[in-house]
């Protein structure tokens, strides 16, 4: 049990969870009050969504020991989709 908590992924694992529940939160809360910002609320969630993509990309599928170029490519090939998406919204 110890070696899972000292496990580096840990750390990252738990921010996707408190990210998830935010997520979520956000999402349950914007369908039940009528004077909510239904686009700011859709954008945040889009840009939850992206952040955490970053976290599983570096952490999980070990880009962060990757060379420095495939690390800038993924940075941005997130930004330019999350910029896309929440552009066209």
């Amino acid at each position: 049990m110890q070696t899972f908590f000292r496990h580096p992924a840990t750390p990252i694992w738990l921010l996707l969870m408190i990210a998830t529940g935010l997520s979520w939160w956000l999402g349950v809360d914007a369908g039940r009050e009528e004077d909510l910002n239904y686009h700011l609320i859709s954008t945040t969630l889009i840009i939850i969504a992206f952040i955490k993509v970053r976290f599983v990309m570096r952490y999980f599928m070990e880009v962060r020991t990757a060379p420095l170029s495939l690390r800038l490519i993924c940075d941005a090939w997130i930004v330019v989709v999350c910029s896309a998406i929440v552009w066209l919204f």
